[in-house]
């Protein structure tokens, strides 16, 4: 991880970096494949979700915390699909948990997903648009929110629960992005998981 500070001349279009200093070399992600692919997909999905030019503090804390929990050993997929979703938060994109997106009523215990409208939705308010989920992906998305990354780690998910989730992610982004996310770093981690 690299802090670098930039300036702009008046008139001209690009930056030019004036100072440039190392914050963490990351040696124990370097040197372990599913930290460094997980490493790799986490900013690999910054690069293609987040817009803007202005320097985010909480943004570069959020990058540096889940660097620093790969850094730290397994479990991984908590701590990246708590990553995306505060990162989704702090672009302005968060998924609504906690009340209907339509009614704005307390969903209870409705499992009905409605990216389009960007969240869950009530047994009422649910239509053809809505699909069931998992209830698991919904509590870990919760406490996920309300959790410090290093807590997340002990957040546990089903076999491909935490897959789901990211897909799940993936799909609202997309949705209210308007644009496919497609990760090159999530075809080596299949790849990587699959020859085990």
């Amino acid at each position: 991880m690299v802090d670098i500070a930039l300036s702009r001349r008046e008139g001209r279009e690009l930056d030019t970096a004036t100072e440039a200093t190392v914050i963490n070399h990351y040696d124990p992600i370097r040197s372990d494949p599913d930290a460094f692919v997980h490493s790799c997909l986490f900013v690999e999905w910054l690069l293609r979700t987040i817009t803007g030019s202005e320097p985010s503090h909480p943004m570069f804390h959020l990058i540096r915390g889940v660097l620093d929990n790969f850094a730290a050993g397994a479990p991984f997929w908590p701590v990246l699909c708590s990553g995306i979703e505060k990162a989704l938060r702090l672009s302005g994109f968060a998924m609504e948990v906690d009340r209907c997106t339509r009614c704005g009523c307390d969903p209870r215990k409705s499992s009905l997903w409605d990216a389009l409208s960007g969240g869950i939705v009530c047994e009422s308010c649910g239509s053809g648009s809505s699909e069931e989920i998992p209830q698991g992906l919904i509590v870990f998305l919760r406490k996920s929110r309300n959790s410090r990354l290093d807590e997340v780690r002990n957040l546990k998910l089903w076999h491909g629960g935490y897959r789901q989730c990211f897909d799940l992610m993936r799909r609202f982004a997309e949705v209210h992005m308007e644009t496919k996310i497609n990760l090159k770093s999530l075809a080596v981690l299949e790849a990587l998981e699959n020859d085990r």
